[in-house]
């Protein structure tokens, strides 16, 4: 199908880069930290042929830009509030992998309302909730990168991006609580989020599926798309039937 591609102007002066194809309900994609919407390469095809799917750079991502000096969840929760606005949409279906997942349990507490469902792929609302190994390479990179930010002005961003994984995204378990919309959590058990933390939200959401992958790693929707999608298909398309 064909692909538009826009940005969106914040209050603040940050640019949103995001593309934008099919028909039906609205489908956002959130990507992980570091990266870009690129990385949903191989849902997009599939996708779009049920839904209007929105590829976003999230925030100091990508082709997106960042006027604040500073970074977190809340922030790029309210860019997804704009972005919303200027689309014309109410409500629209979060698919987050990784921090994306974590922007979208954000967005989700702050904006209830404006959200039909979640899928979070390798999402964590404690940095307790990551592997101790994949914790220390975060650490590792972040002194790297505030290392070159002292010489390189341009690696400030890195810095602030890395910040985001190195602390707790503000969640607390009374607020998952509050989830009333359908939620799946899907997993690999080689992934860098423990299973332990996977089951936790699962079980404190009430009305979330929960999807653990065997022999699949953290980057389970770009290893095996087939199989990611098929998992996200068959979620989306029973609400789907529920809800017409």
């Amino acid at each position: 199908m064909d692909k538009a591609a826009f940005y969106s102007q914040m209050p603040d002066g940050t640019r949103i880069y995001y593309e934008k194809s099919g028909i039906g309900a609205p489908l956002f994609l959130l990507h992980g930290n570091g990266d870009s919407g690129g990385y949903f390469s191989y849902q997009v095809p599939l996708f779009e042929q049920y839904f209007t799917v929105y590829v976003i750079d999230s925030r100091a991502h990508g082709k997106s830009s960042n006027a604040q000096p500073y970074l977190d969840f809340p922030l790029m929760a309210n860019d997804l509030v704009e972005l919303m606005a200027q689309e014309g949409l109410a409500q629209v279906t979060l698919l987050g992998f990784s921090d994306g997942a974590n922007l979208a349990m954000v967005f989700s507490i702050l904006h209830p309302e404006k959200v039909r469902s979640l899928i979070l792929n390798s999402g964590n609302t404690y940095v307790s909730g990551i592997k101790w190994w994949s914790n220390l390479w975060t650490r590792l990179q972040y002194g790297w990168y505030m290392l070159l930010s002292l010489f390189f002005p341009k690696y400030k961003q890195s810095v602030q991006r890395i910040q985001l994984m190195m602390r707790d995204i503000g969640v607390s378990e009374s607020q998952l609580r509050q989830m009333t919309f359908p939620v799946l959590i899907i997993v690999g058990r080689k992934d860098f989020v423990t299973v332990r933390h996977s089951k936790y939200l699962a079980r404190t959401i009430p009305h979330a599926s929960f999807v653990q992958m065997t022999g699949e790693t953290h980057f389970y929707a770009k290893q095996n798309p087939e199989s990611f999608n098929q998992q996200v298909l068959q979620f989306l398309k029973k609400l789907v039937e529920v809800r017409t």
